[in-house]
């Protein structure tokens, strides 16, 4: 009979064990979980903040398209943690057409145009396989320069 209790608190413990490594793992992916979250949102309006901010400089002057890039890089740069990932903007017309900025620059007063940046993003949470994303936001202006 003593045999049979000494097994079963063995068995009991070894339950106990696998039911708190269960338990210890979803609570770590979890809490990486809603870190990485917190990052990719962080990076998502930072990203949507400088967008803002160099659509409306493209408004008024839509030559300054290198100023306009560097302005979202910074602004991505300013509110990432770790690598400073490269953002690529891209100018869009009315009918979704992707434009160069050359047309940008050339577009007289009134043309409306969209501006669309990206930037990569790889959550980095333990035990899931790793998965980039692009993160993408657009930004609608007019071109407010006289001729």
């Amino acid at each position: 009979m003593s045999t049979f209790k000494s097994v079963n608190k063995s068995w009991r413990a070894g339950q106990v064990a696998v039911e708190a490594l269960l338990v210890v793992i979803i609570f770590g992916l979890l809490i990486f979980g809603g870190i990485e979250l917190s990052r990719g949102v962080a990076v998502r309006q930072a990203l949507d903040s400088g967008t803002g901010a160099a659509t409306r400089a493209l408004s008024l002057d839509p030559a300054q398209w290198g100023f306009a890039n560097n302005l979202v890089q910074q602004s991505v740069n300013q509110n990432v943690m770790g690598t400073q990932p490269p953002v690529t903007l891209q100018v869009y017309d009315t009918s979704n057409m992707p434009r160069s900025s050359v047309w940008l620059s050339g577009s007289p007063f009134g043309t409306s145009f969209v501006i669309e940046a990206a930037v990569p993003f790889q959550a980095d949470i333990p035990f899931l396989p790793d998965s980039a994303v692009m993160i993408r936001v657009r930004h609608w202006g007019i071109v407010e320069r006289y001729p």
